[in-house]
């Protein structure tokens, strides 16, 4: 049966470690267009919430979650053993160390980068087959400028948008709105290279 991204957000075990919200994910995944065979990456993983989805997703396929933190490593194995995903491979440590011997890769997402996501886009363009989709989120600006500068010079055809959303919270008998923090998300794919 196909999986239709968004999971509730309360269905994940989450602990304090940051997560990616359900709305976002399932535009997040619908950017990094996971099929049933795809072989994605998730890099700076978190509770693997995206992770999780993308393997739900691509039956057929593979995911890879990267995360440098225990807790998260802990929190995306959790997660895995309760969406019963077994085409999930995590990865502990800091990206890119992690992605040297990862096969061709159809989408890579990265949600967090250290600090790192120059060294990271190198791996990504290396791994990414042309025509692969590299999806990237960013909270604050800082993040949203580097890797708009990052992108400059490589392969790579890109767009990005900011997303905001709002929750309905009941109130009595009033909805109000409960805005999320928006976020930045790019889009890249990799272009076919002349030999």
């Amino acid at each position: 049966m196909r999986h239709f991204f968004g999971i509730d957000d309360d269905e994940f075990i989450r602990g304090d470690v940051p997560m990616t919200k359900k709305e976002i994910r399932a535009m997040v995944l619908n950017e990094a267009r996971v099929q049933e065979d795809s072989r994605v990456l998730d890099v700076g993983a978190g509770t693997g919430s995206i992770s999780i989805e993308a393997a739900l997703g691509a039956p057929n396929g593979h995911v890879y979650a990267i995360e440098r933190f225990a807790k998260g490593i802990e929190l995306i194995k959790a997660n895995a053993a309760k969406f019963n995903v077994h085409n999930l491979t995590v990865i502990e440590a800091k990206a890119p160390e992690g992605m040297a011997d990862l096969p061709p890769l159809d989408a890579i997402i990265i949600g967090g980068s250290a600090g790192g996501m120059g060294a990271i886009l190198d791996a990504s363009e290396r791994l990414l087959k042309d025509g692969g989709r590299l999806v990237v989120t960013a909270v604050t600006m800082e993040t949203g400028h580097t890797i708009l500068k990052e992108l400059k010079g490589r392969p790579f055809t890109y767009e990005g948008f900011q997303m905001q959303v709002n929750r309905f919270r009941k109130a009595g008998p009033y909805h109000l709105l409960n805005p999320l923090s928006p976020i930045f998300i790019v889009t890249a794919v990799k272009q076919p290279q002349e030999v």
